[in-house]
């Protein structure tokens, strides 16, 4: 459930991305596009983000121990906040490849999760597996 939710906040920053260009062509960039642009939307989007990777993530990999969707995680959220203070030239980009990082890392993280089982060792068997 929290990888489904995480990959759509992430989905959301891409839609936020192209939101604004869209807009610009189309004529309407007034107040939709002054929303848009301002830095409480990219903290309120980036909150969640943060926050949902921090709870899916190191408990996933407890289970399936393979580390790359918390590297991937780590890469995008390092790139989302950068956007915040590179050159906003840049900005576009940058959200773009990191939204596309912490999809894949949610994504990959449930495709884990689902292939591999739980599975849960009586104390028989541990004892034999220390010995």
């Amino acid at each position: 459930m929290k990888d489904k939710m995480a990959v759509l906040i992430s989905g959301l920053c891409l839609v936020h991305c192209f939101l604004p260009p869209v807009i610009i062509s189309v004529g309407m960039m007034s107040f939709a596009g002054d929303i848009l642009e301002s830095e409480w939307v990219h903290i309120a989007l980036l909150c969640p983000v943060v926050v949902l990777a921090v709870l899916s993530l190191p408990s996933a990999y407890r289970r399936h121990r393979t580390r790359w969707p918390m590297v991937l995680a780590v890469l995008g959220i390092t790139g989302f906040c950068s956007a915040f203070l590179l050159p906003e030239a840049m900005e576009l980009w940058i959200t773009v490849v990191a939204a596309g990082l912490m999809i894949l890392a949610h994504v990959w993280n449930r495709v884990l999760l689902q292939r591999r089982p739980i599975i849960m060792a009586s104390p028989q068997v541990l004892a034999r597996v220390v010995k």
